[in-house]
């Protein structure tokens, strides 16, 4: 097979700067070309090119908007087409419906497959177009069984049989057991660059700062555990460099002046496995919905407790039976306070729970089972059109 694979384009892929969907779409597309054609479109950082390593060849356009963007890719799917030099064998668009109709219009026989991370586009969309749209698609994945079950219930026009539900992966390779050699000089190495004694204990938050994100509630969570911890410290990673100018993002720094919180704002991916190794523990403390929750994950990939929210697509990213906790009352900063107390008062505790929650990872998700879950939905889409 030929897989064409489209980003939204908004952002490059990594090393770059990028979001969490561009990150994906990486993992993804580099897995499949293990074993097929896949060519990877999306934004450039500088002049359009393309460049061809093995199976995988990626193809960037300068980005302005989304609508010259799709324009672009589009004139050049249609080239290749007419020079006999790629014929897509599916299509799978990442987290853009508004793309489909042009593809489906160009390409009525080529399977369209879309991948969507959370329902915050759909809800910005009128009724009609989203519909319009959604018979354009061949298949629809979710990320997790909370995103399809209000999606289901959301849109009644949605087929349930084009849904499924693949969960993202993890590269393990990324993320070193602590009990490593490696896990152990990265979280030696992160802590003295940081100033931070081997026994002081870390609590990392990695999310934007935004009200939705539960920072706020977390700051006011850990001021109530300084009470009996007085030793430990906060450390949140996310943001952008202009946050400062952000009026929320003010109050935070406010709220956590007395206290021993550091804000590093925003940290490449690829720096990121250093502050997991670097900290004790985790905690996602979101306030609204969430589709899955990806660092989560990560956290438990590195061998950290993870404390979450516990609603939503969370639920399913946080191993509540395998060293997670989850916490009902998540709009109560006292709830997360007394997971925190608990694991900050035992290193042996956090150690058990770690253990867990990587081996959770580990058994379930990774890019190799994502991928292989795709394939055979590519090949079933394909199959139910007679191709």
């Amino acid at each position: 097979m030929v897989l064409c694979c489209l980003s939204p384009g908004g952002f490059p892929f990594p090393p770059a700067r990028c979001t969490s969907v561009e990150l994906y779409l990486w993992h993804l597309a580099r897995e499949l070309a293990k074993q097929e054609q896949v060519l990877l479109y999306g934004h450039a950082t500088a002049n359009e090119g393309r460049t061809a390593t093995g199976n995988l060849t990626l193809h960037t356009f300068p980005h302005t908007d989304s609508l010259t963007y799709l324009r672009a890719l589009l004139t050049d799917l249609r080239q290749n087409v007419a020079d006999h030099t790629c014929s897509p064998s599916v299509f799978h668009v990442e987290n853009r419906l508004s793309y489909t109709p042009a593809l489906k219009r160009l390409f009525p026989d080529t399977p369209i497959l879309l991948n969507l991370h959370s329902n915050v586009l759909l809800r910005s969309l009128p009724q009609e177009l989203v519909q319009k749209s959604f018979r354009c698609v061949d298949a629809l994945v979710l990320n997790s069984n909370y995103l399809q079950a209000d999606l289901l219930s959301r849109y009644s026009f949605l087929p349930k049989e084009k849904v499924t539900v693949i969960n993202p992966g993890i590269d393990l390779a990324q993320f070193p057991d602590p009990c490593s050699e490696r896990g152990v000089a990265l979280r030696s190495t992160m802590r003295a660059q940081l100033c931070v004694g081997p026994d002081r204990p870390v609590v990392l938050s990695v999310a934007r700062l935004a009200p939705r994100k539960g920072i706020a509630e977390l700051i006011d969570a850990f001021q109530i555990v300084q009470t009996e911890r007085p030793n430990c410290e906060l450390w949140i990673v996310g943001g952008r460099p202009r946050d400062h100018k952000n009026s929320y993002v003010r109050s935070l720094i406010a709220k956590a002046a007395s206290l021993p919180v550091r804000f590093f704002n925003h940290v490449p991916q690829a720096h990121l496995p250093a502050f997991y190794a670097a900290a004790d523990l985790f905690v996602c403390p979101s306030q609204q919905a969430e589709s899955f929750g990806l660092v989560n994950l990560e956290a438990a990939a590195a061998g950290l407790p993870v404390i979450a929210s516990g609603r939503w697509g969370l639920i399913e990213s946080v191993g509540a039976n395998a060293g997670g906790r989850l916490v009902e009352a998540y709009r109560t900063p006292a709830a997360f306070a007394a997971e925190l107390k608990t694991l900050l008062a035992s290193p042996e505790l956090r150690r058990q729970a770690g253990t867990a929650g990587r081996r959770f990872v580990e058994q379930r998700f990774s890019w190799c089972k994502t991928a292989q879950q795709f394939q055979a939905l590519y090949q079933h889409m394909r199959t139910r059109k007679g191709l």
